[in-house]
């Protein structure tokens, strides 16, 4: 029986989340979650009206319930204010989600650390650790993260040029060993045919994307979208001149940045003789 109040939006969205799984092929909590990926927790706090699911993991259950388009898009309008209430920062990133999701074309500079996109799963407990998430927390944060990683294998993968500051290739995150796995996996994700990745050496020092990490995503038919990070939360946004702007800044720091060729040097140069261990 349902402990949740259905008078809330997280309680709505609860027994909406328990009827689809009831409707699916997948009978039990514990079915359900194989399926999508995920632990039984993440199932049952999101049935039990405890926390919304992820916008990932939200997507694939829908997908295993296989609703209809109108169900679907209330059920996805019930959980947006679930997990404005639940959540606000995250609710005001869902745009980027739902446009990275459907994307043509993303377009990442990032001066700080290495873009959720291509983490590995530690490097991203780490992060959010370091953020101030329970274990619990981040381990979950981080399944949903290693979900929206799919998008770089679909076969209409979308076309993703990342620009790095060299500085994030050597700054310690967790341990010598988490940073080696990282930067392999950075050398393995160059070489899709579908990723550019570059680095901007460090011995250039002051460049104009200093001000901050920047992701654009642009999806056929929708407005580009322009994903800023900030000290305090990221902000999300469609408006045009601050779409544009983001997109010349960008431009400017990869025109200085090395070629992917040169880039993967560094990568390996950083993998070599920074964090190898013999």
């Amino acid at each position: 029986m349902a402990t949740h109040d259905d008078s809330t939006a997280k309680g709505l969205l609860a027994e909406l989340l328990r009827l689809a799984r009831q409707h699916s092929d997948c009978k039990t909590q514990e079915a359900l979650a194989r399926a999508v990926g995920v632990e039984r927790t993440a199932i049952t706090r999101a049935e039990g009206g405890e926390y919304p699911p992820t916008f990932q993991v939200l997507g694939d259950i829908l997908a295993q319930a296989r609703v209809g388009p109108v169900a679907e898009a209330a059920i996805r309008g019930v959980w947006r204010l679930a997990k404005r209430t639940a959540d606000p920062s995250s609710a005001a990133v869902a745009p980027w989600y739902e446009t990275e999701a459907i994307a043509s074309t993303l377009r990442l500079w990032q001066p700080v650390i290495v873009p959720g996109l291509l983490q590995v799963e530690r490097y991203a407990y780490e992060i959010y650790r370091a953020g101030g998430r329970t274990h619990e927390r981040a381990t979950e944060e981080v399944t949903a993260r290693m979900q929206r990683q799919r998008i770089l294998d679909r076969d209409d993968a979308p076309m993703v040029v990342v620009v790095l500051d060299e500085l994030v290739l050597h700054r310690l995150i967790g341990s010598n060993e988490v940073m080696a796995e990282q930067c392999t996996r950075l050398l393995k994700v160059s070489e899709l045919p579908t990723v550019s990745l570059h680095i901007l050496p460090g011995k250039l020092g002051a460049n104009g994307g200093l001000g901050g990490p920047v992701a654009l995503a642009h999806a056929s038919g929708e407005p580009d979208v322009l994903l800023m990070g900030s000290l305090l939360e990221d902000q999300v946004t469609t408006e045009t001149n601050r779409v544009r702007a983001a997109a010349v800044t960008l431009e400017r720091v990869r025109g200085n940045a090395a070629s992917i060729t040169d880039s993967r040097d560094i990568i390996q140069q950083a993998l070599e003789h920074r964090w190898s261990s013999s």
